[in-house]
This record gives C-alpha cells, sequence and structure tokens, in this order.
C-alpha cells in the first residue's frame, strides 16, 4: 500500500467516524429527552433502570466510536511510517501527518475504548450528568 492509499483509507474512515458520531450524538438526545421525562413525570424504578441501562450503552457505543477514530489515526500513522521506513519518499500532506500528534504512532498497535484521556473524560462527564438526571431527587 502507497501513501495515497494510506490517506484515502484515513479519509474514508473519517467519514464514517463523522457519520457515526453525528448518529451517537442524536442517539445521546434521545437519551437524555428519556431521562427527563423519566425525571419530570417521576418515573417507577423500572423506567429509571432501563433508561439508565439505554443511557450506559449509549455512553459505550460513544466510547466505541471514539476509540475507533483513534485507531484508525494511529494506524495511518503506523503505515506511512512504515513506508517511510522502508525507503519511500512521502508527499507534503504524508509528512504533515506524521509530524501531528498521531506521528509518533506505538510500535504495538492495540485497539482500547480508554486511549484518549479526553474522549474519557467527556463520556464520564456525559455519565455522570445523565446518572444524575435520572436518579438525583427533583427540588419542588
Amino acid at each position: 500500500m502507497d501513501q495515497f492509499q494510506t490517506l484515502s483509507l484515513l479519509s474514508l474512515s473519517m467519514i464514517q467516524n463523522g457519520i457515526f458520531t453525528v448518529g451517537t450524538f442524536f442517539i445521546l438526545w434521545v437519551a437524555f429527552r428519556m431521562a427527563n421525562q423519566v425525571r419530570g413525570d417521576q418515573g417507577t424504578l423500572v423506567a429509571k433502570v432501563l433508561t439508565t441501562a439505554f443511557g450506559l450503552f449509549v455512553v459505550m457505543l460513544g466510547l466505541q466510536v471514539f476509540a475507533n477514530r483513534n485507531y484508525s489515526l494511529a494506524t495511518a500513522a503506523k503505515a506511512l511510517a512504515t513506508l517511510k521506513a522502508g525507503g519511500q519518499s512521502l508527499g507534503v500532506q504524508a509528512e504533515a501527518y506524521l509530524a501531528g500528534p498521531y506521528g509518533v504512532a506505538p510500535t504495538d498497535l492495540q485497539y482500547s475504548l480508554f486511549s484518549n484521556t479526553s474522549s474519557v473524560a467527556w463520556w464520564a462527564l456525559v455519565t455522570v450528568i445523565f446518572l444524575g438526571v435520572v436518579w438525583l431527587p427533583v427540588k419542588k
């Protein structure tokens, strides 16, 4: 595979990831609407548990979408670094990509839901807010 194919696959991966991110945020909006409905109607315990389960599945999906993005970026950096190490000259865009934050690719790529601290912090905050909406008592 050459640098053009690598960058093209990365571009396709980012488009796909963007579509999944939009879908994930839409489902997150639905989860918060459900949480507000359960909170406003003084929902039953079953409704609260089911809403919480749905919200936690949405958070898990979000972690997976963000992890896929990070893995795609790291994989492209590893592929470009391998091409460069093999003696192939890289273009301006590939060199610029390697000079960026993902340019130092790990030697062994591993898929991890917790590979990016800012992503994990974001989804942890969403989880805390969501659980607060569902389970904290309503002040009158």
